[in-house]
């Protein structure tokens, strides 16, 4: 049994993380020695120019892709050697993701969308019908689950994609611009909703983002140049 005194590994542990690519003959640095805990509860933004590595990171704390060199623990589970179906796993159980371009299958409703990881996982059709109508209502869209994607609009595409993330109660939520392709307006009801998720049920969360407007409402920036971390500390 483990001690209940002892407190829960952070959401994220990168140790010397390094990340490269050959082009052609010649290998290219994407990042170069990264070192970042990220604790549970917390909403980190990323942020750095184009290239500047921010997108190879959330790859890597996603599990789509691994690192070269250094260490990487994802809610206490080191990614070194685990096999392919332990990393799948990991993704469908421990991680959700949110895309900037939402990613929602087309012919499938938002409920039947949300439903997707639960399906994976194996939870009954009852079951997955019950959290995927809570999840829904708990992003503004209880009287939408029936609608397909074309029949939503881009903010509301965009909440079906964050309840889906939701789905299988992960450790943590990954967001690749998750605003960019929508308008200001829209884009701060999305920002407002990660908020409530995070102070409500303090999902912790992290966001590759160019806007530092949205940067700014997140409780702490990570940025990074030429693959490396530049600096890190509370929003403004």
């Amino acid at each position: 049994m483990p001690d209940p005194a002892t407190p829960p590994p952070p959401a994220v542990r990168a140790e010397n993380l390094h990340k490269s690519y050959l082009l052609g003959a010649t290998a290219i640095g994407a990042l170069r020695g990264v070192d970042l805990t990220i604790q549970r509860g917390e909403f980190v933004a990323l942020m750095g120019p184009s290239g500047c590595g921010k997108t190879t990171l959330l790859n890597l704390i996603g599990a789509t892709d691994l690192p070269s060199r250094g260490r990487l623990a994802i809610d206490g589970v080191d990614l070194a050697g685990l096999s392919d179906d332990a990393l799948a796993d990991l993704r469908r159980d421990r991680i959700g993701i949110v895309f900037q371009f939402h990613n929602l299958i087309p012919t499938l409703t938002a409920r039947e969308n949300v439903e997707i990881p639960l399906q994976f996982k194996g939870v009954g059709a009852a079951d997955r019908r019950r959290r995927a109508e809570a999840l829904l209502e708990r992003v503004g869209l209880k009287d939408r689950a029936d609608h397909q994607p074309a029949e939503l609009s881009g903010g509301e595409q965009q909440r079906v994609s964050i309840a889906r993330a939701l789905a299988n109660q992960p450790a943590l939520v990954l967001l690749d611009e998750p605003t960019g392709d929508l308008d200001s307006a829209t884009g701060r009801e999305i920002i407002g909703l990660l908020l409530d998720l995070n102070a409500r049920e303090k999902v912790t969360l992290v966001i590759a983002t160019h806007d530092a407007s949205v940067a700014a409402r997140s409780s702490r920036i990570v940025r990074l140049r030429d693959g490396r971390l530049e600096s890190d500390g509370p929003a403004a």
